[in-house]
């Protein structure tokens, strides 16, 4: 049987600190080599994702976005973007201005992704951006206003805030065409929601469903965490959940493994080799 196996990144495989702990790298890269098909799918942009993963031995495409782009590890070059419309993009932008919000648009920009903003008024922001430039050296250009790079190639808009202030504009969501969207509790603090919108044509569980279906796999195992993993738990035949997971997602899942802290994902994939005799 031919199995393909998917973690989510952040509170399923990385730790608290958003890191993958030496013991997982190990781990994964054993598994690999002794030829486990293995993946991750994550909200995370290139930006993050690929420094967070360079210790591993990836060789399958990667999600990234929650499907809006797929990377080859292989080839080091994007397979998949999936950018949304000038008109959705705006649409967008007037719910979030009447809202009294602010949001970051992440585009491509002479062949590097970008985070565009016109404010960063919101401390949640403001913090999300100042972390990232520090740790991962993304890119940011403030723009005048952001209707401006609207016809730029965007392929994602993501809003941090306390729950009660983005509820209304998620409800809200339900009526725009064109995008899909995720809004899940940021696992690193829990005061604040993250609302991430993108294009319709974008889905972990597409990608996934693409990737069983060129590697013909029989099954597809998956592991996460958070309410934004929905999509992969429809895409696999057994899901673990993390015993740090949404209790939602404990709910979906085929069972519950030890933590992101205890390895729970790596401890997993070393069990399955070991059954296979490798």
């Amino acid at each position: 049987m031919k199995r393909l196996f998917v973690s989510d990144l952040d509170g399923t495989l990385l730790n608290k600190a958003a890191q993958l702990n030496e013991e997982t790298v190990r781990i994964v890269n054993e598994c690999i080599d002794k030829g486990m098909d293995f993946t991750v799918s994550t909200a995370r942009t290139p930006a993050t994702a690929l420094k967070i993963l360079k210790p591993l031995n990836l060789k399958l495409p990667i999600t990234m976005m929650n499907g809006a782009v797929v990377y080859d590890m292989a080839t080091g070059r994007f397979i998949k973007e999936s950018y949304m419309e000038e008109t959705v993009v705006m649409v967008l932008l007037g719910l979030i201005k009447t809202k009294g919000l602010s949001c970051f648009l992440y585009g491509v920009e002479d062949g590097q992704f970008v985070a565009y903003y016109d404010s960063v008024n919101s401390t949640s922001l403001n913090y999300f951006r100042n972390e990232r430039i520090m740790k991962y050296d993304k890119k940011f250009i403030e723009v005048a206003d952001l209707s401006l790079v609207a016809s730029e190639r965007i392929l994602y808009v993501v809003l941090r805030e306390p729950k009660e202030k983005l509820t209304d504009l998620h409800r809200e969501l339900s009526v725009v065409k064109g995008v899909k969207y995720a809004f899940y509790p940021d696992v690193y603090n829990e005061e604040y929601y993250m609302l991430e919108i993108y294009s319709e044509d974008a889905s972990k569980k597409t990608t996934i469903d693409e990737l069983r279906k060129m590697g013909r796999y029989d099954s597809v195992t998956g592991f996460g965490d958070n309410l934004n993993d929905t999509p992969l738990v429809e895409a696999c035949d057994y899901f673990y959940a993390v015993s740090n997971a949404h209790p939602e997602i404990q709910n979906m899942a085929t069972t519950v493994i030890p933590s992101n802290e205890e390895n729970g994902v790596a401890m997993y994939l070393q069990q399955i080799m070991s059954e296979l005799g490798e």
